[in-house]
């Protein structure tokens, strides 16, 4: 790992991304020529490329080192359990956040899981709790948008993603890379949250992702109805009212919004 670190250094500090044999080796401090030479030869092609200016890391060495640096394999941090300013929305329990392993949690005193995501242990250094599940939040929208379009958070390879209604009593979404093994998974919700329409509904009725918690969205509350109209493929439909205004439409097997339709409670539509 010391001969990621000191490519990576070099990029970081001097701009360079390239370093030749000897600076190599001067800097991991290996005198054994044969040794660095050796485990150099590990390293290449994977995680550390050879240039006519020297070695350089690969998109795939750059990506192990961020993790090393960031604590995502060395990292032990523990915070909480805390209060949030917020509470679960099927019992209104207060809503407690722990930070353990890597990963942010979210529940109440009842055993509620509200929310679960993954924050790398490097960002307790600069934000408490509360503020870590806000930054895990937002890595949940993201990665949710990212698989929708087809693209892995983690690696940048194909997603397949696709919408399961029989192992919950709420539908949930599940996007999962055959490259990498990552798994995007979360309530159905989380797709309709990241949907350009469906947010502009949102935030014209005073709610936005930004300024609500994702289990305080409209979607988890009396406000929304949703009703699985076939299973094979899944299909199903989605209702919001709010304010005296509602909007509906169709979600698809793989958790893309296929519809929208406006109009007042008293059903007069406004778009088709």
């Amino acid at each position: 790992m010391d001969i990621l670190r000191e490519l990576s250094a070099q990029q970081r500090q001097l701009g360079d991304d390239s370093l030749g044999f000897a600076d190599l080796r001067r800097r991991v401090d290996v005198e054994d020529s044969g040794r660095f030479r050796y485990h150099l030869k590990q390293l290449q092609d994977t995680f550390v490329q050879k240039t006519d200016a020297g070695y350089r890391l690969t998109h795939a060495g750059h990506r192990v080192i961020a993790a090393i640096l960031a604590g995502t394999f060395t990292g032990d941090q523990s915070l909480g359990p805390v209060e949030l300013d917020s509470e679960c929305p099927e019992c209104h329990r207060p809503a407690v956040a722990t930070y353990e392993d890597g990963r942010c949690l979210v529940s109440c005193a009842n055993d509620h899981t509200l929310f679960t995501w993954s924050v790398p242990p490097n960002a307790t250094a600069s934000l408490d709790l509360p503020g870590l599940i806000d930054l895990a939040e937002l890595l949940a929208l993201q990665a949710v948008e990212q698989a929708l379009a087809g693209v892995c958070p983690e690696c940048f390879d194909p997603v397949s993603s696709q919408i399961r209604t029989a192992e919950a009593a709420r539908p949930a979404f599940q996007g999962d890379c055959e490259s990498c093994g990552a798994q995007i998974a979360g309530p159905v919700d989380l797709c309709l949250l990241v949907d350009p329409e469906v947010a502009a509904f949102c935030h014209r009725h005073g709610h936005s992702p930004q300024d609500d918690h994702v289990w305080e969205s409209p979607f988890v509350r009396d406000d929304a109805e949703l009703v699985v109209l076939d299973d094979d493929p899944v299909q199903i439909e989605y209702t919001l009212t709010l304010d005296g205004e509602s909007l509906s439409g169709e979600i698809s097997e793989n958790g893309h919004i296929t519809v929208h339709r406006t109009g007042s409670t008293e059903g007069q539509s406004d778009a088709p």
